[in-house]
């Protein structure tokens, strides 16, 4: 068995790659200007053309998350997980989207797997937070409440 194909993972062109390469960074100029929905397109075609960049499912998660599509957010922030597992920015991702969808047990979950692998990452660690906190308040469990 060769290496890569392990998981499925298609091998991708040094022409793939390069025109990846040029869409990505068109993605990244239009996220700059906060033009998320232009990003995302630019990222879809950079994923078409390198399904294997688990950078890119992060991109244009963060972009689906900016405008408001928290499905498509968790979407993109699982398939980066399922490339890079052990990347805390894929954890922040998910959890995020969780987040947004008021999943707040998953998004601390996925957090704090986060965390795990990033002990130092305060973003993580506040993002923790905030979901449990969130939760809390959800379930009608908070301190205050009771």
């Amino acid at each position: 068995m060769l290496l890569g194909q392990e998981k499925n993972i298609p091998e991708v062109s040094p022409e793939a790659k390069k025109i990846a390469a040029k869409a990505k960074s068109s993605g990244d100029e239009a996220f700059k200007m906060k033009e998320y929905q232009m990003a995302v397109d630019f990222y879809t075609q950079a994923i078409d053309m390198n399904p294997t960049d688990a950078t890119l499912l992060s991109n244009r998660s963060l972009c689906w998350f900016k405008v408001g599509q928290a499905e498509q957010a968790l979407a993109d922030a699982k398939a980066c997980r399922a490339l890079r597992p052990d990347w805390p920015k894929a954890c922040y991702r998910e959890g995020a989207a969780l987040h947004l969808l008021q999943k707040f047990d998953e998004a601390a979950n996925a957090f704090y797997e986060g965390v795990i692998l990033d002990p130092e990452n305060q973003e993580l660690v506040t993002a923790f937070r905030e979901a449990v906190e969130a939760g809390r308040k959800f379930h009608g469990t908070a301190k205050n409440n009771s």
